[in-house]
C-alpha cells in the first residue's frame, strides 16, 4: 500500500515539473533535427492540429 502511494505521488511529481518546464523541454526537443522532424511529422497526421495549422497558413488576409 505505502509502495503504491508513493508511485502515485512519484508519478504527479513527474508531470508536475514537466508541467512547470514545459516550454524549456519543448526547446530541447525542437533543437534535436531528428526529433524535430518527427514531431512534426507525428503532429501533422493528427486531423485536428493539421487542419488548423494549414487554415492559419494558408488563409485569405483582407
Amino acid at each position: 500500500m505505502l509502495r503504491l502511494i508513493i508511485q502515485i505521488f512519484l508519478v504527479g511529481l513527474v508531470v508536475f515539473t514537466g508541467y512547470k518546464n514545459r516550454y524549456r523541454l519543448l526547446n530541447v526537443a525542437l533543437s534535436n533535427g531528428i526529433l524535430r522532424r518527427f514531431l512534426v511529422t507525428k503532429s501533422l497526421n493528427m486531423p485536428m492540429f493539421r487542419d488548423k495549422m494549414m487554415q492559419s497558413m494558408f488563409s485569405q488576409t483582407k
